[in-house]
């Protein structure tokens, strides 16, 4: 069992609730911790990155949509 953070938990949640629909950056970070939360959007890709890691090969279902975000493979 991966060791998640809290954030990438709830990015992974928020992924897998709507597979194969494609998350801005933006999105994820409101979703995950608030509007008025102080977070630059290339955290989010840090967290993507980590999850990538500890989810070992099922973190490749995970896709980056080049210029818009991030999105769970469907299937």
């Amino acid at each position: 069992a991966a060791e998640l953070t809290a954030s990438e938990f709830h990015t992974l949640k928020y992924l897998a609730e709507h597979p194969g629909r494609v998350f801005t950056r933006q999105q994820i970070i409101d979703t995950v911790h608030g509007d008025d939360y102080p977070v630059t959007e290339r955290s989010v890709d840090v967290h993507i990155v980590s999850l990538r890691k500890k989810l070992g090969e099922y973190g490749d279902n995970i896709e980056t949509i080049r210029g818009i975000g991030y999105k769970l493979r469907e299937g």
